[in-house]
């Protein structure tokens, strides 16, 4: 429940940190370690997150409208019932992500890659939106 709007958070290591109902308006997080952090009913509106960790991050109905993900690598995070109008996730790891989100349809996902363990919104069609399948990594 914080208020860190337009905060400078580039490059810091917050693996596993809450930011459970956090304002992170207009933050800058850009090069961060996110990975196992729970953002979830965060505002992340038109937060800068490009080339950042959000593995397995949990982002549940967070509202990242117009929020850069660019690059930034969400292997396995939770974006249920995220509201991501025009964000971006160009060149985003989406592999095993649950992107079932509101407004998917007016974000970018050009050259961001999934595989079929990623879960989308019935009918919505990422390969075109730009997004790249990849085969399924086996151990």
């Amino acid at each position: 429940g914080l208020n860190l709007h337009r905060a400078l958070l580039d490059g810091q290591d917050m693996h596993g940190a809450s930011f459970v109902n956090t304002d992170l308006r207009g933050a800058f997080v850009a090069d961060a370690n996110l990975c196992d952090a729970v953002l979830d009913r965060a505002s992340l509106i038109t937060a800068s997150m490009m080339r950042t960790a959000l593995c397995k991050a949990s982002l549940r109905g967070c509202r990242a409208i117009a929020c850069r993900f660019d690059a930034a690598d969400l292997t396995q995070a939770n974006l249920e019932g995220a509201d991501i109008g025009g964000a971006c996730f160009e060149n985003a790891t989406l592999i095993g992500a649950n992107l079932n989100c509101q407004r998917i349809e007016s974000a970018s996902f050009k050259g961001a890659v999934f595989d079929d363990s990623t879960s989308w919104p019935q009918g919505f069609d990422a390969a075109g939106q730009g997004a790249i399948r990849v085969p399924a990594f086996k151990a």
